[in-house]
């Protein structure tokens, strides 16, 4: 079993920041995905955690050498990172999941919205954990061949 944290659009919000850092230590994650806005805040945790990063820059990013997409793979799962906002997902996830398959990603990670979903979109599994500065953050759970993304808030 892979456990993934997910989170997004941080905007430096050092309480929340820190107080994700903190339950992220305890649940010890195989890796950590931050898709965007503020990566001063990816890189501020990324010292901090002792699983991997994966980043990507977002719309307020702008002058970030953090890739905007970004891949990986576990087990059977194809996943790819974005923040959302070159795809127009607060449009609609039409784009998006048409980018994934165009990518052969099953699982496409994103923010931007700072709307939590989780849901699938033709074949792909898409998830928002909505914004880290709201408290909203995610976990996704890998076994086998099956997916399962939660949503979480630090306000519980």
């Amino acid at each position: 079993m892979t456990r993934l944290g997910v989170i997004s659009d941080s905007h430096d919000r050092e309480y929340w920041i820190q107080r994700w850092l903190e339950l992220a230590q305890r649940a010890k994650y195989d890796a950590v995905f931050h898709l965007g806005d503020y990566d001063s805040d990816a890189r501020w945790l990324s010292r901090r955690l002792d699983a991997p990063m994966i980043c990507v820059a977002g719309n307020c990013d702008m002058f970030s050498k953090l890739p905007r997409m970004a891949r990986a793979a576990y087990g059977p799962h194809r996943i790819i990172a974005v923040h959302g906002h070159l795809q127009d997902v607060k449009y609609g996830y039409d784009k998006l999941s048409y980018y994934a398959e165009d990518n052969q990603s099953t699982i496409a990670l994103f923010g931007h919205t700072h709307r939590p979903f989780a849901d699938y979109v033709g074949s792909v599994l898409l998830m928002n954990p909505g914004a880290l500065m709201d408290g909203c953050y995610g976990e996704l759970i890998l076994d086998g061949d099956k997916a399962v993304p939660c949503l979480k808030s630090l306000k519980d």
